[in-house]
């Protein structure tokens, strides 16, 4: 009988809530509103959708599915884009991975490259890539090019390997503070704040029906 009663107060509280659902919050003053289909991780209610977090300088942080943090500095809720940029300034500077997969986040002509280091001391009339500033100094240049091409008739023949970085776009290895954009699509809750608390009160609900069912059939034993 514990069990449901709990039940029952967890669905009272929800349901008397629903009246007031208000998502939107902010890390800070200079962040970005975060409302539906958004939430500060441990702040706001599950049903406000993606989490979100807010760093010690009140940054506004998301963690894509590849583990990739970013930060967020802005929010288009009516076309569903985020603005945000690495906290480095520099993308390709870790081996990140940003081939999203199946998931609610999408980043538009993504491709995989390989790079190369280069003596900047060696002259060579043509690369086949992409000089990456960012990485580049003094006394080496770094280069990417798409993995599904061939080096064999280049310059970069010359150079060291380094790795391959996956779903990259252009921009984001030529310009250094780069602004990347990501679209989403709603989460499976639903295409509002409302839907979703709807299905988890409707699933709070059907809860609450068989735990108590389960307790009459205990106590009739």
């Amino acid at each position: 009988m514990v069990a449901c009663l709990f039940y029952v107060l967890f669905v009272v509280f929800v349901a008397g809530h629903g009246a007031g659902l208000n998502c939107t919050r902010s890390c800070g003053n200079r962040g970005p509103d975060i409302q539906f289909p958004f939430r500060i991780k441990g702040e706001q209610r599950d049903h406000c959708g993606f989490d979100l977090s807010c760093s010690d300088d009140n940054s506004t942080v998301l963690e894509l599915p590849t583990g990739v943090s970013l930060l967020i500095e802005e929010i288009d809720y009516r076309h569903r884009l985020v603005y945000a940029r690495d906290p480095l300034g520099c993308f390709p500077r870790k081996r990140l991975n940003f081939s999203l997969g199946a998931s609610h986040f999408q980043i538009n002509w993504q491709y995989d490259w390989t790079l190369f280091n280069c003596s900047s001391n060696e002259k060579r009339s043509s690369y086949r890539g992409f000089k990456i500033p960012c990485l580049s100094a003094f006394n080496h240049d770094v280069y990417a090019v798409y993995s599904s091409d061939t080096i064999s008739e280049s310059d970069l023949l010359s150079c060291t390997k380094m790795h391959n970085i996956y779903g990259f776009t252009y921009p984001m290895l030529v310009e250094e503070n780069y602004r990347l954009t990501i679209s989403w699509f709603n989460p499976t809750c639903g295409s509002s704040e409302a839907e979703c608390y709807n299905s988890i009160l409707k699933h709070s609900k059907g809860m609450l029906f068989f735990h108590i069912l389960l307790c009459f059939l205990l106590l009739a034993n």
